[in-house]
């Protein structure tokens, strides 16, 4: 009997333990951890910032005229060298097919020369030349019998003498003018006659030039890949040589202005890395350089404009950084300090707290540490509070863990040589 009472009785407080301690017949939870590193950062100073487009260029038409047509809207990408807007050019266009119909004239008649006389031109001046020939003897001829019968004083008039020479005469020019054709086709045409062929091609030629560059200048280009912000004119509109049309600004790359106090101006140098947050914009950090530190402080702030060369990435609403954003910068102008950084997958919302789960590194128990949270650094963010540097903590199944709860790494960073 007295056995029997001794066998119920430990069996009962075997199950009263179990029921007090419920972890014990748990299962232990698989978790990812991580280990707190301390980090050395650079000694920094906030400043916030305005975004700027590496280069804006305010696009004026190169000529008086009327919008003819806008290529573009406000907000469009474009490339170097595209068309923006069209100016009218009709009266343009038509004196150009003129020139070139012209140049076309002069190039035909300058071939012609150069080539020389065809074998056809030869025989009808040679032919010309014998009927020139033909007339000449007959009016020698017929002058002679006019001229003895006008002295002998025979029936002829001196009307009729009078048209007897000049008939002479003109027979005698008419050959010389055969005689003179048929030989320069039998040479072929003189080099000065080819040398002024050739200038007049060349002046026709600068003349059809002059004309398609002002066609060119009747059209307002791209200077380089950007975008379109502003349209300063309408379609119809007339403009002015020189009057501003469209505004392209390149963002590619894109220039933060901060101004900075004389104490901080004096410790930066350029090419100094710079951290940027983008205030509603990605979760990945953002580096520049500083690329240029103006030497003369504003004359009501007294602080002095730096300027951060930032390159920039295109996002689904376009470039991530845009003209006239804010972006706060962490200037290099302090000294370094160190930092406990962990990931911040590890936090865990508590109400209003903020919360790590640290892993005992022999019993694999967790233990709910209260932090303060800092700056951050990409996947990482500074920790303050009851954590220490080396600690393992949960980022991954931390999501109902309790405090006190036996857990089993499955993985993550310098875990290996923690697991049993």
């Amino acid at each position: 009997m007295v056995l029997q009472f001794f066998s119920k009785l430990s069996l009962a407080l075997l199950l009263l333990c179990l029921y007090c301690q419920p972890s014990l017949a748990q299962k232990a939870q698989n978790v990812v951890v991580s280990q707190v590193q301390q980090l050395e950062f650079s000694g920094s100073q906030n400043s916030v910032g305005i975004v700027h487009a590496s280069k804006t260029a305010r696009v004026g038409a190169a000529v008086d005229g009327r919008i003819a047509e806008f290529l573009v809207e406000e907000g469009d990408i474009v490339k170097a060298g595209q068309p923006l807007v069209k100016l009218q050019t009709a009266i343009l266009e038509f004196q150009l097919l003129g020139a070139k119909a012209e140049l076309a004239l002069r190039e035909a008649e300058l071939e012609e020369l150069v080539a020389g006389t065809t074998k056809e031109e030869l025989a009808a001046s040679l032919a010309n030349l014998r009927a020139a020939e033909a007339a000449r003897k007959f009016s020698d001829w017929n002058f002679t019998r006019i001229e003895k019968l006008f002295q002998d004083g025979q029936v002829v008039s001196e009307t009729e003498f009078q048209q007897a020479q000049a008939n002479k005469q003109r027979d005698e020019q008419l050959y010389q003018a055969a005689a003179s054709t048929h030989q320069i086709n039998i040479r072929g045409p003189r080099a000065e006659l080819i040398t002024q062929a050739r200038a007049r091609v060349s002046s026709q030629t600068a003349v059809l030039n002059s004309f398609e560059e002002q066609l060119r200048r009747h059209t307002i280009t791209s200077p380089f890949n950007g975008y379109v912000t502003i349209k300063h004119s309408e379609q119809g509109q007339w403009v002015t040589k020189g009057e501003v049309v469209v505004q392209i600004i390149k963002l590619d790359e894109v220039d933060i202005v901060v101004n900075v106090t004389a104490d901080h101006v004096t410790k930066l140098e350029l090419g100094d890395q710079v951290r940027i947050d983008i205030p509603h914009g990605s979760d990945e950090l953002v580096f520049g350089d500083v690329f240029a530190i103006v030497p003369e402080a504003d004359s009501q702030s007294r602080t002095f404009p730096v300027k951060i060369r930032v390159s920039n990435e295109d996002g689904k609403s376009g470039p991530v950084l845009k003209a006239g954003m804010l972006a706060k910068v962490e200037l290099p102008v302090g000294e370094p300090k160190k930092m406990l950084m962990a990931p911040k997958d590890a936090i865990v919302l508590n109400g209003n707290k903020r919360t790590m789960f640290v892993v005992d590194s022999k019993t694999k128990a967790v233990s709910e540490v209260a932090v303060e949270l800092g700056v951050s650094n990409g996947e990482l963010i500074e920790v303050t509070g009851g954590i220490q540097a080396g600690q393992l903590v949960v980022i991954r199944g931390n999501e109902r863990l309790k405090p006190g709860q036996i857990v089993a790494i499955v993985g993550g960073q310098n875990s290996t040589d923690e697991q049993d």
